[in-house]
């Protein structure tokens, strides 16, 4: 039996959301919210749908929920449920943890939720934590103003969600994984910058769909069929999500411009991804940083001024090389605060170009002094002797490498080619 039949013709009735938190299968669990909504919305943990108007048909909502914990019991999937009237309550409240394999939560409790469990960036809790704000009840128990004093207004979401007056539309499920926009040119255009304009409107026309259904885009293909009959296809991807037309303009146009189409464009279409939008909300002592789409044009801007080969985080190689490392043009830095701390100490290096050159003392086959235009000092401790190639069956040894530690303070690395002495470089 489908209970959903009919429930919106009583438009002045309340909302009501059920969410049910399982791990079962995603289509099983779209198969029980069916018999109860049109409206489903699945999320990475359970499932979300519109139970409004049911009332009518079932009862209160105590009486719909035990109805959507029989379905449960029924096909033996264990989960929690619970009805509420916005999207942020009913999630958070089923998203409580129960030793129960059947369990259901109504609003009524909702003030004794830990405050974990709310979209709070963590250095925020520690605060609240330390002044003794365990649960909703007691963020509740301090005077809104004070919080957005001290918060900013980006806190004003979490308020709402606390006082159960959250905004949050519920996405409907959406089959496709992208949408796309196409054109058809009248003639031949040899310069990209030309059809700027047109692909501005028709990233305007596709980011429109795109929010439509409440997601956003971190990977778009552009394609162009080309006078000589042939088609050239883009990829661009982002390490972040954002709708920010102006911003994927100048990222395909530094695209294209690197590596340009050989003949006239007659036709372009655009694809677009989809993925979750990005929060928007920060870390209240989150370290100051450029926005991610400005960083990202400028790194595009140095690969269209250097060439893209030169432009990218260092990744490091596990060989004896003399550059033990290569560039990801791809890539992006991870911030030190995405970094585990208990991956222990980075110990960095920096080049010297030209290296120095070096007057080296040995003795009896020791290292015992070293001199250059810019330090000079007893060798106290070394490790080596290295020689600079891991790959001997492409070339035959160039270089001896010491790592030295001199008298006053600093480790280099020194290296020998043929009879003259150079040190490379520091660690930091």
């Amino acid at each position: 039996m489908r209970f959903g039949q009919g429930s919106r013709l009583n438009t002045g009735m309340s909302r009501n959301y059920a969410c049910i938190i399982s791990f079962a299968d995603r289509q099983e669990l779209i198969a029980i919210a069916d018999r109860f909504s049109y409206s489903i919305e699945t999320l990475e943990d359970g499932i979300l749908f519109d139970v409004s108007g049911l009332e009518r048909l079932i009862g209160k909502p105590e009486k719909i929920a035990q109805n959507i914990l029989n379905e449960l019991r029924i096909a033996k999937i264990p989960g929690s449920v619970a009805i509420a009237g916005t999207v942020e309550t009913a999630t958070l409240l089923a998203r409580q943890q129960s030793d129960a394999e059947h369990s259901q939560h109504f609003p009524g409790s909702f003030s004794q939720l830990p405050l974990e469990g709310l979209p709070i960036e963590e250095d925020t809790l520690n605060v609240f934590n330390d002044l003794g704000l365990q649960c909703v009840d007691d963020l509740l128990a301090i005077p809104e103003a004070e919080l957005i004093d001290r918060y900013g207004h980006e806190f004003e979401s979490i308020i709402r969600t606390i006082r159960q007056n959250g905004d949050r539309l519920l996405t409907p499920n959406v089959n496709e994984n992208n949408v796309s926009w196409g054109y058809e040119l009248d003639h031949p255009v040899e310069d990209f910058e030309q059809l700027i304009f047109i692909l501005n409107h028709g990233l305007d026309t596709l980011f429109r769909r795109v929010a439509y259904y409440g997601l956003s885009t971190e990977h778009l293909d552009i394609s162009f069929q080309l006078s000589n009959k042939t088609k050239r296809r883009y990829e661009i991807k982002t390490s972040f999500p954002t709708l920010e037309r102006s911003f994927w303009l100048k990222l395909i146009n530094l695209r294209v411009s690197l590596d340009p189409p050989e003949a006239g464009i007659v036709s372009l279409e655009v694809v677009s991804y989809f993925t979750k939008p990005r929060p928007s909300q920060r870390g209240l002592y989150a370290v100051s940083r450029p926005e991610p789409e400005s960083l990202l044009l400028t790194v595009n801007k140095l690969k269209k001024l250097v060439g893209e080969e030169n432009v990218g985080t260092p990744v490091l190689l596990d060989q004896r090389l003399e550059r033990p490392f290569t560039l990801d043009s791809d890539a992006l830095p991870v911030g030190v605060s995405n970094m585990s701390v208990n991956k222990g100490s980075i110990i960095g290096f920096s080049y010297y170009r030209p290296p120095l050159n070096a007057e080296v003392l040995v003795r009896d086959g020791l290292l015992v002094f070293v001199r250059t235009r810019c330090f000079s000092g007893f060798v106290t401790e070394y490790s080596g002797v290295w020689r600079s190639n891991s790959k001997w069956w492409e070339r035959t040894w160039k270089s001896h490498e010491w790592d030295i530690e001199i008298e006053s303070g600093g480790v280099y690395r020194l290296c020998r080619i043929e009879n003259e002495w150079f040190v490379m470089g520091e660690y930091d």
